[in-house]
Formats: C-alpha cells, structure tokens, sequence
C-alpha cells in the first residue's frame, strides 16, 4: 500500500484536481538508453570535470534528440575556442548552475565574454534564454581572446524541489540540473532548479513529448506544478500520463531605459514582473533577457528588487523581480521599502485532468479540539469534477498518511466505493477516528485512487489535543 508524509498530501490537498477536455493520449517518453547515456555522461563531466580526454563519437551526426549544442562556428579574426574534450554547456561559471547541454570536443565556438575570475568563459548558444553560455576554461582552447568583456556572474537560480514520488507513481530523476519553469519552453519563466540525482511525481506530458510536467511544492510555487525538458530526466512508469495543454504565455514588459548612472537590474532570463515581492503576486507581465529597468527599492530579505514600469502596465508604476534572475549595478543605496498587502491565495488546481475531485465539505472542521481518547468520525463529501467515471468496481478509497506517523483512523486502510460515481455528482465518505494519548496537533490524510492508479485528489483532517 501506498505511504506519503502528511505534509505532501496536506500541501495536495490544497490543489484539488479541476475538470478539464478529453486528452489525447500520450507519446512514449521512456528515454532511450543512447539517450540517458549522453546526459548521464555528460553530467559526470560537469559534476568532475576531470581532465581525462573525451573523444568525439565517430561516424554520423548524433540524433538530434540528443541534447547536443548547436553553437556558431568560430569566425576567422574573432574571438574563438575549440572544445579540447565532450563538455558541459552551463548557465553560469560553475556547476551548481543548470546544464544547457553538450559540447563534443574538437567543435569550434565564437567567444564572447569571461567570467570575473577568468576561470570560465561565456560563448554564443542562440537557444540560451539570453544567447550565452559558460564553459569552463580547463576544456576550452582559445584565441583572440584578450580584450572579451567580462561578464557579471549571474545570481544562482534558486532550488525547486520537486516532491517525490510514491512507489509505482510515474516519476522521473533529474540528469543533471533542469530548471523548473512555469510552461514548456525556454520563453517560460523559472520557478528554480531542479537539482541533478533528484527525483519527483510526473504528473503529465506536453503536447509534443519534450517536457514533463512534475509536481512541486504549492507551499512554494502556488500553481503546485512545473514543466521540466524530457532530455534531461530519466523517466520511468510514465505511460499514459495525461497531456497537458500549454499555458497561456503572460504578457511581454518593456521597462522605460534607465537613466545613466541609475541604479539597474537587468533580466538575465524570462522573469516574471509581479505586484510584489513574492510568488503569489500577480504577475503583471514576463521581461526578456537583456531588459534593464531602474530600481526604486528592494524587499526586506533582499530576495527581490521594486522596479519602475511604464503606467501602461501598472497605474502605481512599480513592479517586482526576483532577485534569482537578475544581475544588477548602482544599487548599494537602494532602500528597503515596504511591500504591498498580500494578495489572497486561492487553492489552485493542477492541470486539466480526466481524473479529477472537489471537496464539497467536510465535518469536523479542520482544527477542532477533541479530548484525548475521544471518538469521532470524520466525513467529507467530494464531487466527481473530471470527466471520467469512478467506477465502482476499480476505484478505491485509500489512506495516504499521518502528521508525525500518528494515524487517527479506526477502521480500515482501505474502502471500496459503494457505487459508481459519475462525472458531477458528488460521494460522502465517513472513517471513525480517534483522538490520541498526546497532546499536540494531528492530521490524516486520504486519497481516491481509480483502478490504473490515478489518484482523483488528497483530502485531509486535522485536529488539536489539549
């Protein structure tokens, strides 16, 4: 039987699945093994970077699945290198950046800047966010190279975990640092990294097979949910997972150029331009990378910077970035300033699914008191709000998990459905529990799991011990 902990499904259960159209079905992902073997190759170059010589695969040109650079060919009188082994292309000068991909050794490369300790430098790669590169200067040959401008090092993106799996869940493990973005495409903002060896719940496809959806933290992203590129996870139990439709791309901003000598924060990726200084802001529209706005204030942790927009965009004229994708100048006297109320975050759903559940109400509140050793049952009424049947005969009503491995329940781990559920209607469901022997708080979580193992949604109750 499945296990989770609580706070997984606690987080879930605020993202309870909505409706959405009938999908198609989805293309085989598993990575062939030719393929998980270039990235893996090539992260333990990243991750070693040893000096041991890579030769160039002989014969053909490799499958263009492959995450393989494509890179401008060095110009002759131009600031050039050659890569001296196969070598990592990252998006900083270091390893904790994310892996852009692969560069075979003995291709040439037009150079365009170096890093401030001279120990990486920058080339041209068109399909990097901001056309740019890092390769590290032990595994690049070079020349004309004396007078390249060197390159603020960009802010390390921040981490995104992705939440793990369960046993038999679709899943996949990062090869190398992936990032994590808001849709499926490099034109998509970052929520953050998702760190190489780490491995999280697939929960859907794109509609071209390039990118998978994986569950994240909604603690964290409010959406609960990230797009991350399929070359770079191996995955695994992945067939017939649900297609995702792309999201909707936000608006473009164009900030007004700063005045000279202003303090600047420049966009060195796509970057969400918020209302505030947080995740949960609305976002106002995407910056481009190279965009400069002048700043006006930052946040009092220092994660973010308040930046002056043009008032077709926001009357107040003032907007937020993060901190994680900019790279800034002059700002030494930026005051702190305040930041504008919270917004209301509203339980998010994930994506449009077939399987899908609501809940409709639950009884006892979560929170309420109960002595110790009191019994109670608790109830919650869920609404079948995808477009499949729950069929009674293959879906299940499951326990999921405990707050601090203390369970409340009595009865069974596991419920059949008493009839067939149809799409619109709505189930109640009753456990008799207990309070425990301790004070303290302590929450249960369950889940509807149709018979291919599709969980519907999470639902949970907490309760206080005085």
């Amino acid at each position: 039987m499945k296990r989770m902990t609580f706070a997984f499904v606690l987080i879930l259960g605020l993202a309870i699945s909505a409706c959405g159209p009938e999908p198609t079905v989805a293309p085989t992902q598993d990575m062939s093994a030719v393929q998980t073997q270039a990235v893996a190759d090539a992260f333990a170059t990243q991750t070693a970077l040893a000096p041991t010589p890579i030769a160039p695969p002989p014969g053909p040109t490799p499958d263009p699945n492959l995450p393989v650079a494509v890179v401008p060919a060095a110009v002759s009188g131009q600031p050039a290198g050659i890569a001296n082994y196969n070598t990592p292309i990252m998006s900083g000068p270091g390893t904790n950046y994310t892996l852009y991909s692969v560069l075979f050794g003995g291709v040439t490369v037009q150079v365009t800047g170096v890093s401030q300790d001279g120990q990486w430098w920058v080339i041209s790669v068109p399909v990097a966010p901001n056309g740019q590169g890092w390769v590290s200067a032990a595994y690049l040959t070079t020349s004309g190279t004396e007078a390249v401008p060197v390159v603020p090092t960009p802010p390390v993106p921040p981490t995104t975990e992705m939440v793990p799996p369960a046993p038999g869940d679709p899943q996949g493990t990062a090869l190398a640092n992936v990032y994590v973005r808001n849709g499926p495409g490099a034109n998509y903002p970052a929520y953050g990294i998702a760190p190489a060896a780490t491995t999280g719940r697939i929960i859907g496809v794109s509609q071209d097979g390039a990118w998978w959806v994986v569950r994240i933290d909604p603690a964290k992203v409010g959406s609960g949910y990230g797009w991350v590129m399929a070359q770079y996870i191996n995955a695994s139990n992945t067939q017939g997972v649900t297609v995702i439709a792309n999201p909707s791309t936000a608006a473009p901003v164009a900030p007004a150029p700063p005045p000279s000598g202003a303090p600047v924060a420049t966009a060195v990726d796509y970057v969400n331009v918020r209302t505030g200084p947080g995740s949960t802001y609305p976002v106002l529209g995407v910056a481009s990378p190279g965009a400069s706005a002048e700043v006006s204030g930052k946040s009092a942790d220092g994660a973010w910077w308040q930046v002056k927009l043009p008032t077709q965009y926001v009357a107040s004229g003032i907007g937020w970035v993060s901190a994680s994708y900019v790279v800034t100048a002059n700002t030494g006297s930026v005051p702190v300033v305040s930041a504008p109320p919270p917004p209301v975050v509203q339980p998010t759903p994930v994506p449009p699914a077939t399987v899908a559940c609501q809940l409709v109400s639950q009884t006892p509140a979560d929170g309420t008191t109960y002595t110790i050793g009191t019994p109670f049952n608790t109830t919650w009424v869920l609404k079948n709000a995808g477009t499949a049947d729950w069929e009674q005969s293959t879906t299940d009503v499951r326990y999921a998990g405990s707050l601090n491995n203390v369970g409340l329940h009595t009865g069974a781990d596991i419920y059949d459905l008493t009839f067939t559920v149809d799409p619109g209607q709505t189930y109640s469901f009753s456990v008799p529990m207990l309070a425990p022997t301790y004070m303290g708080q302590y929450g249960e979580a369950w889940e509807i799991v149709t018979g291919d193992g599709t969980v519907a949604c999470y639902f949970y109750i907490y309760i206080n011990v005085p």
